[in-house]
């Protein structure tokens, strides 16, 4: 599934619409191990954190989710469903997260490739990473991130990169986004019926994060499932993680799903102040690994994603405006 605010990563400071047609499959080597991402797409950051975890070495490429390279004739061919992460490995394609978990686990195992999967024989372990691969896998992430944009009510604290301007800028280019597929979808011969569906649930998306009763329904999905694992925590106080005392694929979601709420600025509103002290402080260690810093990027580039997020009549006056208070925070939230 791919999320639906996604800052660009390249190009003027203007967001220019490109035609589908500009688009060109990207060639690789026959033996290279090739993910198809965009890094602030939460579930390309949880095969990003996969791969770091075991140390394989890839070749990532940026698509660009803003201008509708999804939804472009060379990527639809690699995936019909025009969702990013997709690995492939040489002629090999494997879309979908939760496949490319179960292929990298299968194919980079032994050695010096450690297991994100509970220990073999282990039944209470592996009933308990089902659930929580149910638990994670049904909450919308995209439009929790959507909808946090919209309902200043809330009165959320986001960090980079969904601060300042960007936030207007990601609602105004859902918009672009969703225009970009109808125009896939008039021009498309083999993947139409995948393209509608996803039509279908981007507007059903759209009415669901709008109306803020139906987007509180969401918020309390998500306390529930903190909740309950807050509980189960402090059940288990004896377990630095999840599942065990190892790291495992059940810690990869969840920590992301922690990192991003953090970003989008909901900390406060679920676990801060002692609300869930377990959970807070399993947050801060899963921000020491290793693999977190591989996947977070530098405050440089944070400040280019921002400054090319932002529209030009808030760049002229960025000085004291917006954009400082933005390229502060940049820094500060690092």
């Amino acid at each position: 599934m791919t999320d639906k605010c996604v800052p660009k990563m390249s190009g003027s400071n203007d967001i220019k619409v490109k035609s589908l047609r500009d688009f060109k499959a990207p060639a690789f080597r026959d033996d290279e191990l090739v993910l198809y991402v965009h890094p602030y797409n939460f579930h390309s950051q949880k095969i990003l954190l996969l791969l770091y975890e075991k140390n394989i070495e890839f070749t990532p490429y940026v698509v660009d989710l803003l201008n509708g390279e999804q939804y472009s004739q060379w990527f639809l061919n690699l995936n019909p469903k025009a969702d990013v992460p997709v690995l492939q490995d040489g002629s090999f394609v494997v879309p979908d997260s939760g496949h490319i978990v179960n292929y990298v686990e299968n194919k980079f195992r032994g050695g010096d490739y450690k297991s994100l999967k509970p220990k073999a024989g282990n039944k209470m372990e592996d009933e308990k990473i089902l659930l929580f691969d149910q638990i994670f896998s049904s909450l919308p992430v995209g439009a929790l991130s959507l909808g946090s944009f919209i309902h200043d009510d809330l009165k959320l604290v986001p960090k980079p990169p969904f601060i300042g301007p960007i936030r207007k800028t990601c609602l105004k280019n859902n918009e672009k986004v969703h225009a970009l597929l109808k125009e896939s979808i008039d021009k498309a011969d083999d993947h139409k019926a995948a393209l509608l569906r996803k039509l279908d649930l981007q507007e059903r998306r759209k009415r669901l994060v709008y109306s803020r009763l139906e987007y509180q329904k969401i918020l309390d999905a998500v306390q529930n499932v903190l909740q309950f694992i807050e509980d189960d925590m402090n059940a288990n106080s004896h377990r630095e993680w999840l599942i065990s005392n190892d790291f495992c694929m059940a810690d990869v979601c969840f920590g992301l799903l922690l990192l991003r709420l953090y970003q989008l600025g909901f900390e406060n509103y679920y676990w801060s102040y002692g609300k869930m002290a377990r959970i807070e402080s399993y947050f801060l260690r899963f921000k020491k690994r290793s693999s977190y810093d591989k996947l977070m990027p530098s405050n440089f580039e944070i400040l280019k994603d921002i400054w090319q997020m932002t529209p030009s009549n808030y760049i002229i006056g960025a000085g004291a405006g917006v954009l400082g208070m933005a390229v502060f925070a940049a820094f500060a939230h690092k």
